[in-house]
């Protein structure tokens, strides 16, 4: 590897850890997150073999900014874990390992492989000090050896003496407890650690992106699936589904009189999750049948293809049920972030069946590597949305209209939701929560020492309307 490349890699290794360490890892980090994105697409851009995968820097600069647009702390975790994966995409990437061509699972393999593979490389820094200067890898050796056999006996000396003389054992004791523990930053400490840790990380996955990739050969099988046995399986399944639609437009959609006395809200309320759970295993059943089966031709396979149409159209029933049975629920509970989120995922998931279908009618490309792209779009948007002042709107508004539904759970909100707790300050029944909402937030972020890094638009708005009651 050229030198100049190995000193680029140090360079990212050291930016990587010192900025990891003092702008993500603080309490509540705010602004300093996308600062950080911002540092590392400006160094990636200098080291990097290829250009066109820092296009995925798109979503991750969307993550990073919710740290800065957000105060609502429940995407940080996942927010780290999507970045991860990201990254080791945007690796593969620049290897040649990504396809959306193929159509396979192995690229998820390789994503999970690539996200472990830096840990081989953690001890190569070390290893490329080594060979640039023997004499001074040696001098470090001496000092250390030095360091080793020193401090055992300061420790030994200090032991006895403190047993030969109690005063110096009460000095040594009140110099340690008192002085040398409050010294050491013990936080500090073990952010620069995680920051070491991360710069390292990334300068294995920066080394592999340099690694010219070993050719795989890989046996290509022949689909050999059964027309008969999958169209048999198809049309049993289609029969009970379109009873099932039949039934729904004909109560749910329709309006139509329920029996055995049940409401529409209690209708509705019934086997949501059940519905999802059957579109997700509709949209298995037809991705096996079209993978099994795209290497076929004639009668049968026009009839598979017009059977999984079928049925795609029906999953889009089971779907809109869904989405119907919820907002028929939400409208009589209000809104949580999990009826938020499910409304979501119901759009999203309707848009991946459209796509399904066109992968039905002809199967091209890689239907599991849109999926995923759909699920990083929808969860790239969740990260802009704030959730909890939509949230406590909703409920808010329900309140007002008296409809006492979910007006404690907006309370246990994050500070997004402040503005509209504002609302009913002044309410008789639940003003003084509110007030304590406001004034306990006021507390607990106050105390926080007040560092640039944690500045957050949504958070310093919540605190000046806790401030101005």
């Amino acid at each position: 590897m050229e030198k100049s490349l190995k000193i680029n890699l140090f360079i990212y290794m050291a930016i990587s850890a010192v900025s990891f360490a003092y702008l993500v890892l603080p309490e509540n980090a705010g602004i300093s997150v996308p600062i950080w994105a911002v540092i590392q697409l400006i160094c990636l851009y200098r080291i990097v073999p290829k250009k066109k995968p820092l296009l995925l820097f798109i979503p991750i600069m969307i993550l990073a900014f919710n740290s800065f647009i957000s105060a609502n702390s429940m995407w940080r975790i996942s927010n780290f874990l999507i970045i991860m994966v990201l990254y080791s995409v945007m690796c593969l990437m620049m290897v040649d390992r990504f396809s959306v061509k193929e159509v396979s699972l192995r690229f998820i393999y390789h994503t999970l492989e690539n996200i472990v593979n830096p840990l081989r490389y953690f001890s190569l820094p070390f290893k490329w000090c080594a060979d640039t200067d023997k004499a001074y890898i040696k001098i470090i050796k001496r000092v250390l050896i030095g360091i080793a056999i020193t401090a055992p006996c300061l420790l030994f000396v200090s032991i006895m003496l403190a047993s030969a003389d109690s005063v110096f054992f009460y000095d040594m004791n009140h110099f340690v407890s008192r002085k040398l523990f409050y010294l050491i930053n013990f936080n500090a400490v073990s952010k620069i650690l995680y920051g070491i840790l991360v710069g390292i990380y990334l300068f294995g996955l920066g080394y592999i992106m340099h690694i010219p990739p070993k050719e795989e050969t890989v046996e290509r099988k022949t689909k050999n699936g059964d027309l008969i046995i999958l169209n048999i399986l198809l049309v049993s399944i289609l029969v009970i589904y379109t009873i099932f639609v039949v039934i729904q437009f004909r109560y749910l959609f329709a309006g139509a009189a329920l029996p055995y006395g049940l409401s529409f809200t209690e209708y509705a309320r019934q086997g949501f999750f059940e519905l999802l759970f059957l579109s997700g295993l509709n949209i298995l059943l037809i991705l096996i049948t079209v993978y099994l089966t795209k290497e076929k031709q004639g009668l049968w396979h026009k009839i598979t293809k017009g059977l999984c149409s079928y049925l795609c159209l029906v999953t889009m029933i089971l779907l809109l049920s869904s989405f119907y049975r919820m907002w028929l629920y939400n409208a009589d509970d209000g809104l949580t972030r999990l009826r938020f989120l499910v409304f979501g995922f119901l759009i999203f998931e309707s848009i991946g069946l459209i796509i399904t279908f066109f992968y039905i009618i002809k199967p091209v490309f890689n239907i599991i590597a849109v999926y995923l792209l759909i699920g990083l779009f929808y969860y790239t948007i969740l990260n802009m949305i704030p959730i909890d002042r939509i949230v406590a709107k909703n409920q808010i508004d329900l309140y007002l209209n008296h409809k006492n539904v979910g007006i404690e759970y907006v309370l246990t909100l994050s500070p997004d939701a402040a503005e509209e707790i504002l609302r009913i300050k002044d309410d008789a029944v639940f003003g003084s929560k509110a007030a304590c909402y406001l004034e306990n937030l006021n507390k607990y972020y106050t105390g926080i020492p007040n560092r640039w890094q944690r500045f957050n638009l949504s958070l310093n708005k919540a605190l000046e309307i806790s401030r101005q009651q």
